[in-house]
C-alpha cells in the first residue's frame, strides 16, 4: 500500500516538473517563456500543450486553441487576465510576454529567435 501511495504522488508531481522542448536558436525571451511555461502551465496544459488531463484540448499545433486570440496581443491580454488559472497575479507581465512569444513559436507563428517588446506592436502579429 505504501508503494502505491508513493507511485501516486510521483504521477501527480511528474508533469509539473517536466520541461518543454525549446527550439534551437531560440531568443532568451523564448527560453525564459519555455522555463515559465514548464513551471506554471504544464500542470494544466501538458508538456506538449495537449497532453494534460485537466485541459486536454491542444493550445498549439494541429487542432489548437491559440488561433482564437487572432494576434499575439490578444493572447497576451488573455494571459494577463486569466492565467495561471489559480492566480493570474502570480506571474508578472514581462513573464507573461515571454510565455506569449514561446507559445507563438511553438505554434509556428514566429521564428525561434523572435522577441516581443513590452508595448510593441503585438497586435500586428497574427
Amino acid at each position: 500500500m505504501r508503494l502505491f501511495g508513493i507511485f501516486s504522488i510521483l504521477l501527480l508531481i511528474s508533469p509539473m516538473a517536466a520541461a518543454v522542448e525549446v527550439p534551437s536558436g531560440s531568443s532568451p525571451q523564448v527560453v525564459a517563456g519555455a522555463r515559465l511555461y514548464s513551471a506554471h502551465c504544464v500542470s494544466c496544459h501538458g508538456v506538449n500543450g495537449r497532453d494534460a488531463v485537466t485541459f486536454p484540448r491542444p493550445i498549439w499545433g494541429a487542432g489548437q486553441d491559440i488561433k482564437k486570440f487572432q494576434t499575439s496581443k490578444g493572447l497576451f491580454e488573455y494571459l494577463q487576465m486569466m492565467m495561471p488559472f489559480d492566480d493570474p497575479n502570480k506571474i508578472g507581465d514581462a513573464d507573461k510576454l515571454a510565455i506569449t512569444v514561446f507559445l507563438m513559436v511553438k505554434n509556428g507563428d514566429l521564428p525561434a529567435a523572435s522577441t516581443l517588446p513590452p508595448g510593441g506592436n503585438a497586435s500586428a502579429i497574427k
